[in-house]
């Protein structure tokens, strides 16, 4: 299968509203991968993966806001 047959099947899953794609398109944004590198989209479309109660997610997510935690009180 090509990848965009791939692509185009994540993104028909992801409109369809399931977890496991909304979640997979994220982390093509986070990486850069098949989509310019976006950060906001990509934590746009986890946080509603986490919603949909997505366990991969809502760890990514509690990755994403340590990190961001431990930037802010290094730099403070």
């Amino acid at each position: 299968m090509s990848k965009s047959k791939k692509l185009r099947r994540l993104v028909k899953q992801a409109k369809m509203g399931k977890p496991h794609a909304i979640y997979q398109l994220g982390i093509c944004y986070q990486l850069g991968r098949c989509f310019p590198c976006d950060m906001n989209k990509a934590a746009d479309l986890i946080t509603a993966a986490a919603e949909r109660e997505y366990a991969p997610a809502v760890e990514w997510l509690k990755d994403y806001y340590f990190d961001d935690d431990a930037y802010i009180q290094a730099n403070v």
